[in-house]
């Protein structure tokens, strides 16, 4: 990938930016398409206070944006899916309008499940974006956008089909904070990625509940032994068992499920704090783990997949259960 390659983000959200910042830093153009004028006027003077204070882009000379998909599509070589997951097939829905049968090389930031085809979303942008998609990756693994944005050093997974695309855009984005490492196994991973967030804010729920570090620990454990168990499920005849230990893996389970700076630990948090109800009233933004719950509820219904703990945390989001009887599946 040749330094005249532009990146388009559709979206201005602090992941966007925070990705369209690394490639300035390597010397990329980026353009960013949003539909907030307060948020589109902020990013053309250099900054997106919005998430990341008076930090200024580096060399926001090479950053753009606009108001105007037409506009992005004709900027740009690869463009990248940097929008809240629920928005995704309306997205594509416009673009396929945009680009007519135009094919082009496209980043999924995405996580999660797409709720009716319960896949995760890079096969369902695959099946229904067909007409129009070149080559596909997904970026996933332990990553806050904030720190990303402000330098601090960032290794996450690539994943896709096709080497050649996936090695172009570790030559595009990689420099001395910024790191992305291939994974082959594509579909392990974005499971991974997404259930990882219903276990967050069950491991928020117990970080309330039981101050015990072993207790702690051994929950956490029990939660990645049973995303292992989903995966080895959903993606049979591969072998799954070097994802746990990727970045995508472990490393965005210790991320998210550890730190307050996670909106779905924190969501966890305030389940036990103050309860169900009040904590969907005060949350207005985005908590990805709260619609991945209901996904991930009529899979393990579907395949009848024996998780425990995982099932415990998905009948306390939805209201079934108090948060106090987490652990009643350990049995004496």
């Amino acid at each position: 990938m040749c330094k005249k390659t532009k990146f388009g983000f559709i979206g201005t959200g602090a992941w966007s930016s925070a990705l369209a910042n690394v490639l300035s830093h390597n010397d990329y153009q980026s353009m960013l398409y949003g539909i907030d004028q307060n948020e589109i006027q902020d990013i053309a003077k250099g900054f997106n206070t919005k998430y990341f204070s008076s930090r200024e882009f580096f060399n926001h000379e090479n950053i753009f944006v606009t108001n105007k998909l037409s506009e992005l599509i004709k900027f740009s070589d690869v463009i990248v899916l940097g929008i809240p997951s629920q928005f995704v097939q309306s997205v594509l829905k416009e673009l396929q309008n945009e680009l007519k049968y135009k094919k082009i090389d496209l980043i999924n930031l995405s996580k999660g499940f797409e709720p009716n085809s319960e896949k995760p979303f890079s096969e369902f942008i695959k099946k229904k974006f067909k007409r129009n998609l070149k080559n596909l990756a997904t970026f996933i693994g332990p990553s806050f956008a904030v720190e990303v944005f402000n330098e601090q050093f960032t290794t996450i997974n690539v994943v896709g089909e096709n080497v050649e695309y996936i090695n172009s855009l570790t030559k595009a984005f990689n420099n001395n904070f910024f790191n992305l490492v291939p994974e082959q196994n594509e579909v392990g991973a974005e499971i991974f990625a997404a259930i990882k967030n219903v276990l967050a804010i069950g491991m928020g729920i117990i970080s309330i509940i039981y101050e015990s570090i072993n207790t702690n620990a051994a929950l956490l454990t029990m939660g990645i032994q049973e995303i292992s168990k989903i995966v080895k499920e959903l993606n049979p005849n591969v072998n799954n068992s070097e994802v746990a230990m990727s970045f995508a893996g472990i490393g965005d389970v210790f991320l998210t499920c550890s730190s307050t700076k996670s909106r779905n630990y924190r969501f966890g948090q305030q389940i036990a704090e103050i309860g169900l109800e009040k904590t969907l009233e005060e949350n207005s933004r985005t908590v990805e783990g709260i619609e991945t719950a209901k996904t991930l509820a009529k899979i393990l219904k579907k395949h009848d997949i024996d998780v425990p703990f995982l099932k415990n945390i998905l009948s306390i989001i939805s209201g079934q259960k108090n948060p106090l009887k987490i652990l009643d599946f350990i049995k004496n």
